[in-house]
């Protein structure tokens, strides 16, 4: 089947032909700026809304308001104490007279917002933003070729983003992307939509287009606060608790106030139920009105804005923690593993050799090995016969201080130190062990200079022969 389109390029429902009159233009015929908007279809709440999930509650049906629904209601309920304007003020008031004789939809805002809705100061935590379009993937969407037309309310009250919330907090906001997109300017969570509508026989805009528009605009503003619902829920800590994403919204003219409340129902369902009206012109409410107006704006800047903060609080320090645990279980590079080895091993080596060096009998109590015992004999003693000659190295091993001289039995005579440019002086190791660990006494026969004879025999061979052929 298919849909005409709207100024916005989204699907109209069906209308019967019999619905329309002489003064009532089907868009399916109209073209370019002839097309009238979504949110004037007399369908439009029905079908693109209910396609939505967005539904108006009757009074009449008698359904009982959810409980923190109830108490919102009542507390903006609560009578002021601020002064404010008489009854005889307001019968005197010409402006709002005026209204009443048929102005335009623009004479109307103006009104308002100079006797009802003040703009807040720059340094305010509040922001007032006008006709600025709301971003469209806040807007809920089943995904259907009916969709909800794209909000852009007369007034919308939300916060400040630099004045409301500290740096931490604001750092939230684009790890989970719930800001409303309007260019330069903007109002976080917004709590507050006002459409106003004139009153001038025949000028396009009624109240019940501007209900359409309170409709689209509350569950978007109600979602926008659901996002950061659905962080909370993901939080391990039982201290942390979902915030009231309840939202208010005005359709009026110059004569006519309605107040609707928003909320939502269930994982699916927006329902919007009107609190009451009010008749602009009679001083009692137009005073009752303006209460309303003031409570709801100071809820939003003392109690709602407070449960926003504790939440992004709460986002924040989980955040931390999981970083904390992730950075805890992450493995370590090899590099840095190898590095913190290699660092280790140093302070090993140089523990264990300032140990030695403080305490060089503390391995006296082990038995030397063989391979330590021979490693001592041979730096103790470099001993190499040459003509009945021993050379004995000038670099004794610390046992050979403790032995008696009288222990070598090597002839005086034949002992020759080797000059120290011949010989390279072995290392000291520190001992092993306080055990006498040198060599057995040398003998001149216990010294085995076969190979000495050998090379002696060899030489006197040589030279008889070369004696032989020279004679």
């Amino acid at each position: 089947m298919e849909y005409a389109l709207d100024t916005d390029g989204f699907a109209l429902p069906s209308i019967p032909a019999s619905f329309y009159t002489s003064s009532v233009v089907p868009s399916s015929t109209a073209t370019g700026s002839s097309r009238k908007k979504l949110v004037e279809d007399p369908y439009y709440r029905v079908h693109n809304l209910a396609e939505n999930n967005i539904y108006m509650r009757m009074r009449s049906a008698c359904e009982q308001c959810p409980e923190h629904i109830a108490s919102l209601v009542d507390e903006v309920r609560m009578d002021r104490n601020s002064p404010g304007p008489s009854p005889d003020d307001i019968m005197q008031d010409m402006g709002l007279e005026n209204l009443e004789m048929g102005l335009g939809e623009s004479d109307v805002e103006d009104y308002f917002r100079d006797k009802i809705f003040a703009k807040p100061a720059p340094q305010d935590s509040l922001r007032r933003i006008d006709k600025i379009p709301m971003a469209r993937q806040a807007v809920p969407d089943v995904k259907s070729q009916l969709k909800v037309s794209t909000p852009a309310p007369d007034m919308l009250y939300g916060y400040n983003r630099l004045r409301a919330f500290t740096h931490e907090q604001q750092a939230q906001f684009r790890s989970i992307r719930n800001e409303i997109i309007t260019g330069s300017q903007d109002a976080m969570y917004p709590f507050f939509v006002i459409e106003c509508k004139s009153d001038i026989p025949g000028a396009p805009g009624s109240l019940c287009e501007a209900t359409n528009q309170c409709l689209g605009g509350s569950a978007t503003c109600v979602n926008i606060t659901e996002r950061l619902n659905r962080q909370l829920r993901q939080c391990k800590s039982n201290e942390v608790q979902p915030i009231d994403s309840a939202v208010f919204s005005i359709a009026m003219n110059g004569t006519e106030a309605r107040l609707y409340i928003s909320w939502k129902h269930n994982e699916r369902d927006y329902y919007m139920r009107k609190v009451r009206s009010f008749a602009l012109q009679e001083p009692d409410h137009f005073l009752e009105f303006r209460k309303y107006v003031r409570n709801i704006i100071d809820w939003g800047k003392d109690k709602r804005l407070k449960e926003i903060r504790k939440s992004l609080d709460s986002i924040l320090e989980e955040n931390r923690k999981t970083a904390s645990q992730l950075a805890r279980s992450r493995p370590q590079p090899l590099d840095d593993r190898a590095s913190s080895s290699h660092n280790r091993g140093g302070r090993r080596r140089n523990s264990r050799a300032n140990s030695v060096q403080e305490h060089p009998s503390s391995r006296a109590n082990y038995p030397p090995s063989a391979s330590s015992q021979e490693n001592n004999q041979y730096e103790s003693f470099v001993q190499t016969r040459a003509a009945d000659r021993v050379y004995v190295s000038p670099y004794p091993s610390p046992q050979e201080k403790i032995q008696d001289d009288s222990s070598l039995h090597v002839p005086a005579a034949d002992i020759v130190y080797a000059p120290h440019d011949t010989l390279t002086p072995p290392p000291i190791t520190p001992p092993q062990s306080t055990e006498d660990t040198s060599l057995p006494p040398v003998s001149s026969e216990d010294i085995d200079d076969s190979h000495v004879r050998g090379r002696k025999r060899t030489h006197s061979k040589s030279q008889k022969t070369s004696q032989e052929t020279l004679g």
